[in-house]
Parts: C-alpha cells; structure tokens; sequence
C-alpha cells in the first residue's frame, strides 16, 4: 500500500503523540511504558523508528550511519554482500525501515502495514523519512504520526523548527515573540530574572544602571555613575572640605588618581578631590596660590558630573589656578584640584565666599583727582555692564562734579581684567560711558562730560568671572598732548597701538568721525615724498596729516585706500626739515588696535632737464618709474611728473602741450622754480592732453612739469613748445575801434592767463581787446555763443591793470554779459577771459544800450526855460 501526499500539523493528536512516545511505530517493536525507551530491548529509537543498530543498514552501529548500497549491516558494522533477511515471517526488511523480521510477505514482499521504498519495507505511517510517502522527510525534532510531520507533544512548530514556546527566548508564548537579549521566557512569557526590572523592554539593576538609576528611563549625566539607585560622580578616594570661610586646605596630587580630567587642561595629571556641600548658597572663590607647582582647578557637579568651572592659570605669568563659583544651597560639589601636563606636587587650597552685593559702595566725594583701591573677591555681582563680557564681582561709586568739564575714570592698576561703566544718576542708571580694554591692555577708561552738581555712578566689573586688586583713578579730565609720540626723521618705520580708550580731540577734514585718535609728528630728513599709511590695522581708520601742528594745515586726508579696503594712505611731499602732525583715527566711532607705517622718496632734482630755448621744440620722455614731488594746482593729484626747465629767449608768449602722450595728462608751469608760483595749469585741452600759454620777458625762467591725473596715469609723453605772436594780450591787446555793433570771433587755446578778473578767484587762459567808444551812452558787451566757460571782465583806459568797471561771471549759461556806461571817445580794456581748464572759441559781441523811455523820465515838462527862450 502507497500513500501520496503529506500534510504537516503543528502539533500532533494525543492519541498520535502516545503512539510515538510509546514507541508503537511497527510490530517488531515491543511497547515499553516504563523505559525511556519505547523500543524493545536490543532496539534503538532513530527519528522516530525502533531499529536494530546491529543490523539496519540505515542505522548501522548507530543512528544515521547508513551502508552504502551492496552493503548489509552485520553486528553493527557494513560489510559487502546483500542482506540475506532474518525472521520467521521471511520479511526482508523491518518496520519503519528496519532490517527487523517479521515484516515481508511470504513470497518476499512487505507486509501489509509496510510500503516498499528505495527497495525497503517502511511504515508511512510513522516513519520520519518517508512520512505519508517515499521520500518526505519531516524536519529535525518532528515525528511522523499517521502518516503526518509533526511536533512532539509540549513543542510548537515555527519556522519549521519545533521550540518549547514556554522557554524558548525567540518564540516566548507564540512563533515570533522575542524576549529581549536581558529577558528570560518564563511559562510564555517574557519576563526578568529576580532584582532586575523591565525597562521598556529591556531588564535594568535600578542600583547600578546608569540609563535607569533608581527608575526605569532616569538616566546619569555623562561621566555619572549609578550607586546605589542614584546617579554620582563620587568616583575614588576623596576628602571633605567643611563650610567654614575663609579656610586654606594643603596637600598633595603626588600618587593621586585620575578619574575627572578638567576640560581646561590636557587630562593625564593626578588628581586630589575634595566633596564640598555648602550650607548657604553663595559665590565661592577657590585658588591655590602658594602652591609648589603649575596646578589647575576645577568645580565639578557631584550629581551630573558636568564641570561648573575650570581654571589652569591666574594670569599668563601665574601658573597656579583661581575659579569663582556661583553654588546652590546644599548642591554637592567636587572640587578637583591637578596639575598641568602631568605636573604634581604638593598644594595650598584656599577658599573664601563673597558677600552680599551692594551697590553704590562709596562715595568718591568731590576733591580731585583721586585713586581707590581695593579686592572684589569677596564682593557680590550687584551690576551688568553693557559692554564687555561681565559676570564678575563689582564696586561702585557715586561721583558729583564740581564744576562742568569732562571727567576722566580709569582702572589702571588693577591686577585682573576689568570692564568700567558710568551710569548716570543712581545704580542701573542711563549708561554714559562703558568700556572694556583700553589702549590695547585688559583695563579700562572712560570720560564723561557732565553738568555741575550732576551725580553718576561709577561701576568697577570683572570680565567674565574675574576679580581681584582695582585702582580706581578720577580726575578732571585734560586734553593729552599733541603729538602724543615723537616718530623723529627714520623710514620706513612702523608703530602699533590702540586708539581704544584714547579722547576724541580732532576732526578729521574728510570723514565724519567722532572716534578717539592717536597722534604722532614726523620731520623730514630731506625733501622726498612720505607716505603714510594704517594698512595692518584691525579697525576702519581715517587718516589725515597736517603741516607744523596737528591743528594745522591739511598735507593730506584718506578714508579707505580703495573701495575693497578700510585703511588708509596720505602720501605727501615734505622739505627737508618739515614736520608733518600725523593723526590715526577711526571712522564712526571705531577704535582698536591700529598700525601706522612711514615711508618715504627721496625728491629728485628738480627741474630734473633742461629744454632748449630754441622754439618751436618737441620732447619725448617717460613718467614711468618717476615720483610724484610737485603738486599740480589743477587736476586729479598722485600722478608721477617729468620736470623740465625752460629759460624764454624773448619776450612773447610761449604754448606749452602734450598732444600726442600716451596717457592723461596734466601741464604746470612754474615761474623761477618747483615751487614757484604758477603761471599756468591745464588738465584736459583736447581730450586727456593738456596745453597752457604763459606771457614771459626775455630771460624768464620757468619749470614746466609734465603730470599725470591720477596715481595712475603714467607713461610715455609728447612735450611740444612754440610761441604765439602775442597778440590779444594784455601786452599787445587786439584793436576794435568803435563800430557799434560788432562781433568778434577769436579763441583762448594758445593764449596766457594774463589779467586776473575781480569777480571770481581764479581764471585761465584769455584774450584781450582794446575798444573806444564813439558816443556816450550805455554798452553791453557779452561772449553770447562762445564754446567754453567765460568770464568777461572790463578795465578803465588801455591796460589790464586799469580800474576795473564791471565783471561777470556767468549771466546766461556759461556765457558772460556785462554793461558799462562811457563817455565819447573813453578808451576801455575788454578781457575775455575763462575758468581755469576751459578754453575755446571766444565770441565778443559789443552793442549799445537802448535809450530810456522818454515818457519814464522824471524830468520831461519841467524844463523851467520851457516857452522863455530870448529872442533871437
């Protein structure tokens, strides 16, 4: 008989279960219900099936050896040959696959109850490798129980695997339910062992757990552990220190732990610890001043562990280690003390509490100047600057001006860091002044301007938690001199401060500011040009230099140096000799730390060349890698000059130009030297070329200074030189005669600046005309269509020096109009004159005036001889 399919049951019947147990799987099998056993004596129980190990060649000599094919199990062993089958019954093969007689058929075939497989008689209904049918093994751990894979009674199938679900960790109560990696399955049900708790999954000791200490999810600071159901950073040995102050404490870090490690210093070093519970809450003061060795402090939270404070040296020359404090009523604290870089040693630990704020402390009174000193260690933090980093102890005074004026308070002195605010009136008054580090250093200054009678209060504060010796200053406050420093004559030379701290005295010619400023003098060794400059400061400056004092004249002023740029460079020719006043400020307000350098140019000299007298000339030269030393009078200064000496061979009037350059110039000429007055100056004639015309005597010598507009024109240039004729100057005026009207067309360009107007202050090149009246009457005169800028200006008789009878600057546009009343035959000199830099066409139109209305006169029919004529 065959059967064909399997189906698996996850637990078998109890009937089925005892039939497995009980080991009645064949009739060769004897039912035991006393052994362990279930098979009869000299069987063995494999997968399910009693078998003769001595003789099945599945289970030979032990479960699963199985005898290759050809070969029989004989007393336990495979040896070749086929199995010649034992038992009355003549069965060839066992039941449930065993060799065991009494289960073939007499003609040789299974018996009834068995199914041939792979040449054996089994059991489908209970053998585990053919289970229901040939070839279906159940899985390791099932038995086959009618002819089904199941588990045994007790255990359920998961995943194809049979598990105890009371005690099975993975599949606790059902497939699937897991325990967690701390839990136990106890009855199907995952639970924690005894003094364990469940922690949202998870079994906790609330003594010792530090994510749950004391109870589930109350979790320890990092570096806390838990004792005892609560979290502590009580770690090693340690001592107590009593409230008791002040108190000092001695000992050693010699040998000592290491468990803490301040933040504040490279952790390795040995450790003293002491546990402090301060009664009161309070600011403490701990520092180990007197100590044998570089020490560093810290105040630790003996519930969380996190680090309160951490010191490792007073000052930058003090290697020993001072904390303040602030600590709650009954808070345990650690106070570690250690040593830097694994230094050790032995230690003097003292601790002070500070008493209660007050503010104010003292009245300064109103005799000046006067100094205080004192300690704000064992002082409360009554009041918060608005400036700085404050949170440390604090004094303060009240003060009451005597008189109006400007006051001076400073700390210079103090031994800590400190920050100085003045507040009008009364504590956490108007804030007046405040300041944090003057001139650079870690103390402090402010002046305040106040009225008569008017009280402040002046507040010394700590930066951030320090405190210690102060020195108040007070007095009226005095204007500091200036210069401040004395630079002498050496360049290039630098010089760095701080303008933090320092008085605002001087305006700045350029930039608004109201910044404190520090001021320096500078002589020139020889004539050169100096520059000036800030480039290296940390603040925006402004700066200016002044010839002979600091309130003198302006040599230069500079904002920013460019526009990406918030330094300054004042470069400016000196004499030799020449003191220069100059003056590092800071923009709106700024002040800090700054850095001044002076360099410097010989001047070369100058006229550098000389030209020929012969005219007309043309020169060729180059500005590039020259200075710039001679400052023109029109134009963009900075630009490097050629210098170049001219003697005229005749009277006349002598064109100077640069058409032709290849850059933007400027053309100055100057009378007998550099640096002597100048006849003429023109930035753009034609384009970027320039031109000026100049009247001179036989013998005149002059300097003609071929510039640049800008800093950065500069290159290769054309210097041309001719004379003009000379007419239309105030030496050779141009004849009108008297036509009336007339117009006259002439130009400027090759002409002098020779007659000054008296209606404006500077002018530049002009023409001049001699004109005579045919009447008299009234004459308007105007240069109506000229090209250019014009000034008209009108001179008495027949030279430019006579009275001058009317002027005009600009009547319509940027022409010129006048009216002059003269008599018959009167003789007049008519300048038509320019701004300087502007020259071109000149028009002058001459008309007369139109008669008044004769009905407007005042005297028409009162002419007493009306009507009385004498007779002829």
């Amino acid at each position: 008989m065959k059967r064909s399919g399997l189906r698996l049951r996850p637990t078998l019947s109890s009937a089925a279960l005892l039939l497995v147990a009980g080991g009645v799987l064949a009739s060769s099998c004897a039912e035991s219900s006393t052994s362990s056993n279930p098979c009869t004596d000299g069987q063995s129980q494999c997968g399910g099936e009693c078998v003769d190990t001595q003789a099945s060649v599945d289970h030979c000599g032990e479960c699963g050896n199985a005898c290759a094919a050809g070969h029989r199990c004989a007393a336990g062993t495979c040896v070749e040959g086929e199995d010649p089958g034992e038992g009355g019954g003549g069965g060839q093969f066992g039941e449930g696959g065993t060799d065991a007689p009494g289960q073939g058929g007499a003609d040789g075939a299974c018996s009834e109850e068995h199914t041939e497989c792979d040449g054996r008689c089994v059991n489908l209904e209970t053998d585990p490798r053919n289970c229901g049918d040939c070839g279906v093994a159940c899985e390791e751990g099932q038995v086959c129980a009618d002819g089904e894979c199941a588990c045994p009674e007790g255990l359920t199938e998961c995943d194809g695997a049979c598990v105890d679900a009371l005690t099975d960790r993975t599949h606790c109560g059902g497939c699937e339910t897991r325990c967690s990696p701390t839990q136990l399955c106890v009855e199907g049900a995952c639970s924690c062992s005894e003094g364990l708790t469940d922690c949202d999954g998870s079994c906790a000791d609330l003594q010792t757990s530090e994510m749950h200490c004391g109870s589930c999810e109350v979790a320890c600071e990092r570096g806390a552990i838990c004792q005892e159901g609560a979290c502590s950073c009580v770690i090693g040995t340690h001592d107590v220190i009593e409230d008791t102050f002040p108190q000092t404490v001695t000992g050693t870090t010699i040998a000592g732990e290491t468990n803490y490690g301040l933040a504040c210093v490279a952790s390795g070093s040995s450790e003293r610890v002491y546990l402090f519970t301060p009664a009161e809450a309070g600011t403490y003061t701990l520092d180990t001043s007197g100590s044998s060795f570089d020490t560093a402090l810290g105040v630790v939270s003996a519930t969380s562990c996190a680090q309160i404070e951490c010191n490792d040296d007073i000052s930058p020359t003090i290697s020993q280690s001072k904390v303040r404090a602030v600590i709650g009523a009954g808070e345990p604290v650690l106070i570690v003390v250690t040593g830097f870089d694994g230094s050790e040693g032995d230690f003097r630990l003292h601790l002070s509490k500070a008493g209660p704020p007050t503010c104010p402390s003292e009245d300064v009174g109103d005799t000046l100047p006067k100094t205080f000193t004192g300690d704000t260690e064992l002082l409360g933090d009554a009041i918060t600057p608005s400036c700085g980093h404050p949170g440390g102890p604090d004094v303060s005074y009240t003060f009451t001006a005597p008189a109006d004026g400007k006051y001076v308070f400073d700390t210079f002195g103090s031994e800590f860091n400190t920050i100085l605010e003045l507040q009008d009136g009364e504590c956490d008054g108007e804030v007046l002044a405040c300041n944090d580090d003057s001139r650079g250093g870690s103390q402090s200054r402010a002046v305040v301007e106040l009225e008569a009678g008017q009280t402040i209060v002046a507040v010394v504060d700590g930066f951030e938690a320090a405190g210690g010796r102060y020195t108040l200053n007070v007095a009226a406050w005095e204007p500091p001199p200036c210069p401040m420093m004395d630079l002498g004559s050496t360049y290039p030379q630098s010089v760095t401060g701080n303008t933090s701290g320092l008085d605002h005295v001087l305006e700045s010619p350029c930039a608004t500011s109201d910044s404190p400023e520090a001021t320096y003098s500078f002589t020139a060794p020889v004539d050169g040009r100096y520059t000036f400059d800030t480039i290296g400061s940390s603040l925006d400056t402004v700066l200016h230099v002044h010839d002979g004092s600091c309130a003198g004249p302006s040599l230069g002023c500079n904002d920013n140096a460019s526009s990406s740029s918030s330094q300054s460079v004042v470069s400016t020719p000196l004499s030799a000799g020449q003191t220069a006043y100059v003056v590092v400020d800071g923009a709106y307000g700024d002040s800090g730390a700054y850095k001044l350098n002076v360099s410097g140019i010989p001047a070369p000299p100058c006229p550098a060349n000389e030209l020929e007298s012969a005219v007309p000339l043309t020169l060729n030269g180059t500005t590039a890698g020259l200075g710039d030393f001679v400052s023109a009078p029109c134009g963009a200064p900075g630009g490097a000059e050629a210098t170049y000496e001219f003697v005229a061979p005749e009277d006349g009037v002598y064109v100077f130009d640069t058409f032709g350059s290849s850059f933007d110039t400027v053309l100055h000429v100057h009378d007998g030297a550099c640096g002597g007055p100048s006849l003429g100056c023109n930035d753009n004639t034609a384009g970027p070329q320039s031109r000026v015309a100049v009247s001179l005597v036989a013998g005149q010598a002059t300097v003609v200074v071929v510039d640049g507009s800008g800093p950065s024109a500069t290159g290769a240039f054309k210097l041309n030189v001719s004379r003009s004729n000379g007419e239309g100057t105030c030496a050779n005026p141009i004849n009108l005669g008297s036509a009336v009207p007339q117009r006259v067309n002439g130009s400027t360009l090759l002409q002098p600046n020779s007659a000054a107007p008296g209606c404006t202050t500077s002018s530049g090149n002009d023409r001049v005309y001699r004109f005579t009246a045919p009447e008299s009457r009234t004459y308007i005169i105007d240069t109506l269509t000229s090209t250019f800028d014009t000034i008209l200006h009108v001179h008495d008789g027949d030279s430019c020096t006579g009275a001058e009878l009317a002027c005009n600057d600009n009547a319509s546009g940027v022409a010129s109009r006048v009216e002059v009343t003269l008599t018959a035959g009167q003789v007049i000199t008519i300048v038509g004159d320019s701004r300087p830099s502007s020259s071109g066409n000149l028009v002058l139109n001459i008309s007369a005036a139109p008669d008044p209305d004769p009905g407007t006169d005042p005297d028409a029919g009162t002419d007493p001889d009306a009507g009385t004529d004498p007779e002829p």
